[in-house]
C-alpha cells in the first residue's frame, strides 16, 4: 500500500497554522466608548460611538458617572467614578461584554468629576474642592490617595498617552471655559507637576465631554459641547491648536460628562507564532537529516 505523499500536504498545513496564529496576533480594532445622558438627562449610558444606538444604562439612575471613564488593559475591564445627589463619589468597574453587572462600590470621597485615566495596573482621578481648586489621586481597592495638586478648573477629563508617560487634562481657560490642555507628570518630585500646552478652539465651545488619547493615530480625542448643550467628537494633536478638526457627525445633546475612552480586547503574543515557525522549521531538518530508504 503506497503511502500519502506527506511531503505535499506538510507545507500547506505549515502555512495554514501560521496564517491563523498570525491572524489572532494581529492588533484588534479599538472602539471609542462614551458616557451619554438618558432620557432623564442622567449621565449614565455607556456609548459605542460607532453605534449610539445601542448604548447601556449603567446603574439605577440615582448616580450620574460623571467623573470619568477609562479601560484597563491590564485586566480588561472599564473603569468609572460616579457621583450621587451629594456630590459623594465612588468606583466602579464592568466589562464590556456585560456593563449591566458593575463591580462593588468603592468611596473615594467627594468631588471626583475631573476625569479618569488608567497607567498600566495604577488609576489616577482627578478631583474638586469645594473652592474649583483640583487634585490629583491614586484610586484603587483601598480608595483614594492624594498625590497632589493640580491647580483650578480641571473638568474636562483625563487620560495617559503611554508615548510619553503623561497624563493630560482639559482645564479651563482665563474666562472659565474648559479648552486648556494640561500636560500632567504624576511621578515628578514633590508632586504632579503640570505644563500648560494650549487652549483649543476660540472659546465658543467648552470641552468637558472627556479626553482620551487615540495611539494609532498619535493624536488627542475629545468631546466639545457649545452653548445649547450639542456635543460634538473631535480630534487634535499636540503639536497645537491649528490641528483641531470635527470628527464624523455630532453626538447629540448632554455629552458632558468627562468620559471617554479607547478600548481594544487583549491579543495572544506574536511570541507564540514565531514559536511555532521555529518548531516547524526543527522538524524539517530532523526529516532531512534521516538516511533515504532502501529502494
Amino acid at each position: 500500500m503506497q503511502l500519502p505523499d506527506t511531503a505535499r500536504w506538510r507545507p500547506r498545513l505549515a502555512l495554514g497554522l501560521m496564517s491563523l496564529l498570525l491572524a489572532a496576533s494581529a492588533p484588534a480594532l479599538a472602539a471609542l466608548h462614551a458616557i451619554g445622558p438618558d432620557a432623564q438627562g442622567v449621565g449614565r449610558l455607556f456609548t459605542d460611538l460607532d453605534e449610539p444606538t445601542t448604548a447601556l444604562a449603567l446603574g439605577d439612575g440615582s448616580m450620574a458617572f460623571n467623573g470619568g471613564l477609562t479601560f484597563s488593559t491590564a485586566d480588561g475591564r472599564f473603569y468609572a467614578i460616579a457621583n450621587d445627589s451629594l456630590g459623594q463619589s465612588v468606583l466602579t468597574s464592568f466589562s464590556g461584554a456585560d456593563p449591566a453587572a458593575l463591580s462593588t462600590p468603592i468611596t473615594l470621597g467627594s468631588g471626583f468629576v475631573g476625569g479618569l485615566a488608567a497607567q498600566g495596573r495604577r488609576l489616577y482621578a482627578v478631583a474638586q474642592d469645594f473652592s474649583g481648586a483640583a487634585s490629583l489621586y491614586r484610586v484603587d481597592g483601598g480608595g483614594a490617595s492624594l498625590v497632589g495638586a493640580l491647580g483650578g478648573g480641571l473638568y474636562g477629563g483625563l487620560t495617559y498617552n503611554p508615548r510619553d508617560g503623561l497624563l493630560y487634562g482639559i482645564a479651563a481657560d482665563d474666562a472659565g471655559v474648559q479648552r486648556r490642555l494640561v500636560a500632567i507628570d504624576a511621578e515628578a518630585a514633590g508632586g504632579p507637576g503640570t505644563t500648560v500646552l494650549f487652549d483649543l478652539g476660540d472659546g465658543s465651545r467648552a470641552f468637558q465631554g472627556g479626553l482620551a488619547w487615540d495611539d494609532r493615530d498619535g493624536r488627542f480625542v475629545a468631546i466639545a459641547n457649545d452653548a445649547t448643550g450639542g456635543s460634538q467628537l473631535v480630534a487634535f494633536a499636540s503639536s497645537g491648536p491649528g490641528s483641531l478638526v470635527d470628527l464624523a457627525t455630532p453626538l447629540g445633546p448632554g455629552y458632558i460628562n468627562a468620559g471617554l475612552a479607547w478600548t481594544a480586547p487583549a491579543v495572544p503574543e506574536p511570541q507564540a507564532a514565531l514559536l511555532l515557525l521555529a518548531g516547524l522549521a526543527a522538524l524539517a531538518w530532523r526529516r532531512r537529516q534521516r538516511p533515504s530508504p532502501l529502494p
